[in-house]
């Protein structure tokens, strides 16, 4: 049987949209987590509402790696838009997450959002993200949205509604988005050795001046999500 796709995403809005589409579903708590196993355009997934933070998005990567065995692990969701000509209503798809908020510069040997990883504490600041995966997500949000970024997604436990520390997010790390699943998703991939993607829908600047309603642009933006998913996963 064919190993599962992993889907792991914030808010209940984006796990609905998931299931309406899906077909055979079946869900299993873990961590007081739902995991639901499915099948979308044909393709066995496993797919969890983990909530909003690093921590919860690291567990929920972690269950679906000890019980389920994805061969890859997507994060979708929203974000605040940092970069450059990256405005409400485009995607992001990540070629890398940084941990923006990691901070061990006391100690003289890190930089800003670089950590010491397991097993020999070699230095990492940027978790990869699968560039055949996120291509394939690329040319899909290509089609479906217009147009496409990548680029580096920052992510930490923060809200952003700053424009002077989303500025300095985009200075200091190159970011394209903020938000709050990201790195740690890839980083708890990175250790398991699962390929990971990380797809993001801008919802607002990094400001408190959006002007979309937020519920309803949360729920249109995660029915496109899967019309994307149910467009391309066959084909990762």
């Amino acid at each position: 049987m064919q190993q599962p796709i992993g889907i792991v995403a914030a808010m209940r809005v984006e796990m609905e949209a998931i299931l309406e589409a899906a077909e055979q579903v079946a869900s299993q708590e873990y961590t007081s987590m739902t995991f639901y196993e499915g099948t979308l355009s044909g393709v066995p997934f496993v797919a969890a509402q983990c909530s909003p933070g690093k921590v919860n998005s690291a567990l929920c990567a972690q269950v679906m790696a000890d019980f389920y065995h994805p061969r890859m692990i997507l994060n979708i969701g929203v974000a605040g838009g940092i970069g450059k000509d990256v405005k409400i209503g485009d995607v992001v798809i990540a070629t890398a997450c940084v941990q923006y908020d990691f901070d061990g510069t006391a100690g003289g040997n890190l930089r800003l959002g670089e950590l010491e990883m397991p097993p020999d504490d070699r230095k990492m600041r940027e978790f990869p993200c699968d560039p055949e995966i996120s291509g394939k997500l690329a040319d899909a949000a290509e089609q479906l949205y217009g147009h496409a970024h990548r680029g580096m997604i920052a992510t930490g436990d923060r809200f952003v509604a700053d424009p002077a520390f989303g500025k300095w997010l985009n200075e200091t790390f190159g970011a394209l988005a903020c938000e709050m699943e990201g790195a740690s998703t890839a980083h708890a991939c990175y250790l398991n050795k699962i390929p990971c993607a990380v797809l993001r829908t801008i919802s607002d600047n990094g400001n408190d001046n959006a002007t979309v309603d937020f519920p309803a642009f949360a729920r249109e933006s995660a029915h496109k999500a899967q019309q994307l998913l149910a467009n391309v996963i066959g084909t990762l």
